[in-house]
């Protein structure tokens, strides 16, 4: 990471908090004392470095009348540091200052605020205080507003004259920092007209307040070894003090230390490579653990950060709804009331993924709760319709797809077939009926449907593969007679007759994830066979006795819902994370029961919902408050997380309409927007390459989702397999020889698959980055 900061190199940049408030007198102070600063106990001197990257003045006074894109600069910025860092060799420390133009908010040449343009570098901030009248409420407003898009600030800067602002400012940040940042300098003399008598009075201006700026330089460097200290020991105190989830402790060999993250990138810090045949713990280059300098790895975030990144890291549409939603409210009580966010979101629910079915929203705060109270809804409403549920097993089951995963909670891992995840927990019981499913990956650039033996005639002695021409025509409906749909009827029809008829068994709803599932490795459900079994389990007439439609005569009912309800698990799969506002949508089929969370709030704070309709509702409804749904959390509905997810899923519906993803639709042979047209994002002829890979057996290419499946050669196979791991490990660790696209991919094993996820928000030129990598690794070049 060629701008970051190291042990030898410092870098800062200089926002200030309006214009005229001397911030190129003070740059060129601290650039002057920086240079003549011999640091350390090794007395090396320093060299410093000056960069004004953007002239302010948008648009009429620009001095660029046809600035190049914002992407551009910022890269020439980089590489402007890169250059000056290379150049300081072993005996020489580095000191580099990047200054901004106007105030901290004002626009550069292409209109975007020099706060959000700077953000991807996040170097530590020197703010130049207005130190005139009405000062304090600029220098405070610029503060606050670099401390919400994520700035450390080590030092604020004032002049000192007679409206003595830094004496409040001093008081008040001193609450807030917890520590002295201020720094008050003499003020400059008046401008002269005559230039050479006005360098003459500034050469001696900073000859007087040498010492002052020095003082500044050298609090800087304090504050600077003690952030490279303190990022150096979070590894070892997350080893001695926090339980990681999924994660076997005694296998980890590197701790991926996060100083920051913003879009779809992480800046991580990386401790030295431990040499496991040194018994000293020294490193491979046998220098102690202290003496080694750690190094900065940009990683692209490919498993959207646990598959939660809509908008991108840092997103500062995000950012400022929860600040607003967070000075509104803070967090307040739920039941029997009602805040804006929580209406809004609901209203623009209802009118994106639950449009055309869903009338009421529930709220909880993560996807595996939201699958429990999901489960506590459709269980009732059919123990109120059906009589005798359950009676000859004493359990009432669910009907599911073998593989799916819906949680981490008892209930939601109850709902699964036996797996990893559940095998090891004493509670758990399998309490329904799995279909093994038939499922699509693209392999040798055709897309193929591989239907299990056991739905087919067993004369076949295995499964039936069949081909799809493109991806669009994988969701488009079947035609009758095609040969899929009397098998999967069938099959479905027989298992329903038998689990209800022969082995008696009682079932309360259909939950399935609905396309792609997951966490059971990323596995593509071909979309025929789940239509099939949301239609045959609604058009089925064996799942019991009905009763009357309500025990509350009184109490309108509306049973809408058929043969059993329909729970879709959108956890994972919605939100526009496939392409399409929510894979129901791509299906073509609603459901009576949605979970939706991870996307729902863009990446930024925990949220989830439960859709339903008013047929499921109504069986709640009583004059007896035993008969409520009784389920709640602390922070129900908190406004933050409700007008996050608001923000996110208006943003996420503008982008679709706005046609962002036109691009990859004609990639992929997709139809006009409002049609059944289904994309990835990822180039199809970088995916078709990895399809024609003999190590591979085949890939998922849906939305954001780039999945595929590794062919296991030894060893393990699932989740089991380690695989995907090394594979992983490769991505992650490999420092590439062209720096122009420094980056890793940081990524998560899942058993024998790589996935790589993109959000929203990611550009071609970025994911094309990405796809080289990930191709060069799999073809065993890097």
């Amino acid at each position: 990471m060629a701008h970051l900061p190291t042990r030898s190199f410092q870098a800062y940049q200089v926002f200030a908090a309006n214009t005229n408030v001397g911030k190129t007198i003070l740059s060129t102070g601290l650039v002057r004392a920086a240079a003549a600063l011999a640091v350390g106990a090794d007395k090396k001197r320093t060299r410093a470095f000056y960069l004004k990257p953007v002239q302010t003045g948008y648009p009429v006074d620009c001095d660029a009348r046809h600035p190049p894109p914002d992407s551009e600069v910022l890269q020439a910025t980089v590489k402007a540091i890169r250059t000056f860092k290379q150049g300081l060799g072993q005996t020489v420390k580095g000191w580099a200052l990047l200054e901004t133009a106007g105030g901290v908010n004002s626009p550069i040449m292409s209109g975007e605020l020099q706060s959000r343009f700077y953000r991807p570098l996040r170097l530590p901030t020197v703010l130049i205080g207005d130190s005139y009248l009405g000062g304090i409420s600029t220098t405070l407003t610029s503060y606050e507003s670099l401390h919400q898009y994520g700035y450390d600030i080590p030092a604020l800067l004032l002049f000192d004259n007679k409206c003595r602002n830094h004496e409040f400012l001093e008081r008040f940040l001193a609450k807030a920092e917890n520590r002295s940042l201020i720094h008050v300098l003499p003020s400059p003399p008046e401008k002269l007209p005559d230039p050479k008598a006005d360098a003459d009075q500034l050469h001696e201006y900073y000859n007087k307040t040498e010492a002052y700026f020095r003082d500044v330089v050298q609090d800087l460097d304090r504050i600077h070894h003690q952030r490279m200290d303190r990022l150096k020991e979070l590894a070892d105190k997350a080893r001695t003090s926090i339980w990681w989830p999924f994660t076997q402790h005694q296998t980890v060999k590197e701790v991926t230390v996060i100083d920051s993250a913003y879009g779809d990138i992480m800046t991580t810090y990386v401790e030295p490579k431990v040499d496991p045949t040194s018994p000293s713990g020294h490193h491979t280059d046998n220098a102690k653990k202290e003496e080694v300098e750690w190094r900065w790895r940009e990683m692209f975030d490919g498993c959207a950060s646990w598959w939660t990144q809509g908008l991108g890291h840092g997103s500062p549409a995000l950012t400022q709804s929860a600040a607003y939603a967070a000075g509104r409210y803070g967090h307040v009580m739920f039941p029997e009331c009602a805040h804006e966010p929580a209406i809004q979101l609901t209203e623009t629910l209802l009118d994106t993924v639950g449009k055309n079915w869903a009338s009421r929203v529930f709220f909880s705060d993560n996807g595996s709760t939201a699958i429990e109270v999901a489960l506590k809804m459709a269980l009732k409403a059919s123990q109120d319709r059906y009589a005798h549920l359950g009676q000859h097993t004493g359990k009432i089951e669910v009907l599911g797809i073998d593989g799916g995963y819906h949680g981490d909670t008892i209930g939601a891992m109850n709902a699964c077939s036996p797996n990893l995840y559940n095998a090891q927990v004493a509670w758990y019981k399998p309490h329904g009926h799995y279909f093994n499913p038939p499922t699509v990956v693209f392999k040798d650039s055709k897309f193929q449907v591989t239907i299990p033996a056991e739905m087919i005639d067993s004369k076949s002695g295995g499964p039936v593969i069949v081909s799809i021409d493109n991806l669009s025509s994988v969701f488009t409906k079947p035609s009758e007679n095609d040969s899929r749909l009397q098998i999967y009827r069938n099959h479905i029809r027989e298992t329903l007759t038998r689990l209800t008829q022969d082995e008696k068994r009682s079932f309360g709803a259909l939950l399935m994830e609905p396309v792609l599932m997951g966490a059971g490795g990323m596995v593509w459900v071909d979309p025929a066979f789940q239509r099939c079994l949301v239609e045959e389990v609604r058009g089925f007439k064996g799942f019991g006795t009905e009763m009357s439609p309500s025990k509350n005569a009184h109490v309108p009912v509306q049973n809408n819902w058929k043969g059993l309800p329909v729970v879709f698990d959108e956890v994972f799969s919605g939100c526009w994370r496939l392409g399409r506002k929510s894979a129901a949508d791509m299906l073509q089929v609603n459901p009576d029961i949605a979970a939706y969370a991870k996307l729902l709030t863009g990446g930024l704070i925990t949220l989830a919902t439960t859709l339903t309709t008013d047929s499921i509702f109504n069986n709640f409804l009583s004059e007896t408050k035993t008969d409520a749904l009784l389920h709640g959390h602390s922070y129900t509905a908190h406004p933050i997380g409700c007008a996050v997810a608001n923000t996110s899923l208006q943003t996420y519906r503008q982008m679709e309409q706005h046609g962002d993803a036109d691009q990859a639709r004609r990639d992929w042979g997709a139809v006009s927007y409002g049609d059944m047209g289904v994309w990835s994002l990822w180039n199809q002829n970088v995916v078709n390459r990895i399809s024609g890979m003999d190590i591979v057996e085949g890939v998922v290419p849906l939305g954001s989702v780039l999945a595929i499946q590794m062919r296991e050669i030894n060893g393990s196979s699932g989740y089991a397999s380690l695989i995907s791991q090394q594979v992983q490990k490769r991505l992650r660790e490999k420092e590439h020889d062209d720096c122009e696209t420094e980056v890793s991919i940081f990524g998560r094993p899942l058993g024998n698959v790589v996935y790589v996820i993109a959000s929203q928000v990611s550009t071609r030129e970025q994911l094309a980055k990405v796809e080289n990598i990930l191709l060069r690794t799999l073809e065993g070049k890097y």
